[in-house]
């Protein structure tokens, strides 16, 4: 865009943070930047379920120790709570897709800085974003999946594949209780190209990992197409419910 017609729209539309809406020209302020929190070990060295500290804990979760997961390990960068939750919002839903480059650069710190060192990106064959339906992708007007794996492939020198197509439509997770998800999504993916899947090593992109259901769904369809290995990173996941108000509370009052 001409320097003049950018400098006539800032006059108009002056740019702000789409997290806090303060005016300047960063699409997440320094202010709200510095209280976004990343994920920090221990977590669960398959899922990521972060653990408390101060707990005594084994190195899985016990969902994972439980049964056999379609993925080898999984990370988020931050966690899902304040300007993250409306920077995300105004990406996905807003359309603001200048969000792209610094919520995937929170990804690819995260990398960095060793915080998801167990995802061992230096030995994934490709990047894939996790896909939206014809009819969603046409709605929003891009795959905010797809601009973060974009991201993220950049960073790590690997190429970006879509390797699934979503050929059913399903409800937004979101509006869903967590034991509807899984439902929601069962056979709501398929491989595009197996002879591109067997045998490669494969990190799965996505913005959130609340139950985890669409990740899942996904890993088990790249399995099934004979990935040699599915690895999932996403931008963030949810407070775990020791962090959450009142589990000091919770917590005392099971101790009873």
């Amino acid at each position: 865009m001409h320097p003049l017609v950018r400098g006539f729209l800032d006059l108009l539309y002056p740019p702000r943070c789409e997290a806090c809406g303060r005016l300047g020209a960063a699409p997440i302020c320094a202010e709200c930047r510095s209280e976004i929190e990343f994920v920090e070990p221990p977590v669960c060295r398959v899922c990521g379920e972060p653990f408390d500290p101060l707990a005594k804990a084994a190195p899985t979760c016990p969902r994972c120790r439980s049964g056999r997961r379609p993925f080898a390990r999984a990370r988020a960068a931050a966690y899902y709570t304040g300007p993250l939750v409306q920077a995300v919002y105004r990406f996905k839903y807003h359309g603001q897709m200048v969000l792209g480059a610094p919520l995937g650069g929170l990804m690819c710190e995260a990398l960095e800085r060793g915080l998801a060192a167990e995802l061992e990106v230096e030995n994934v064959d490709v990047v894939c974003p996790v896909p939206l339906h014809p009819s969603r992708l046409r709605e929003r007007g891009f795959n905010q999946s797809a601009l973060l794996a974009e991201e993220v492939a950049e960073a790590v020198a690997r190429p970006v594949k879509r390797l699934l197509d979503r050929v059913r439509p399903t409800l937004p997770q979101v509006e869903l209780p967590p034991a509807s998800r899984r439902a929601n999504v069962r056979d709501a993916f398929a491989p595009r190209l197996q002879e591109e899947i067997a045998g490669q090593r494969v990190l799965l992109i996505d913005d959130l990992f609340t139950t985890g259901a669409t990740l899942v769904e996904c890993a088990r369809v790249l399995r099934r197409a004979e990935a040699a290995e599915v690895r999932l990173f996403t931008l963030a996941r949810p407070l775990p419910q020791w962090r959450r108000p009142g589990a000091d509370l919770r917590a005392a009052a099971a101790n009873q």
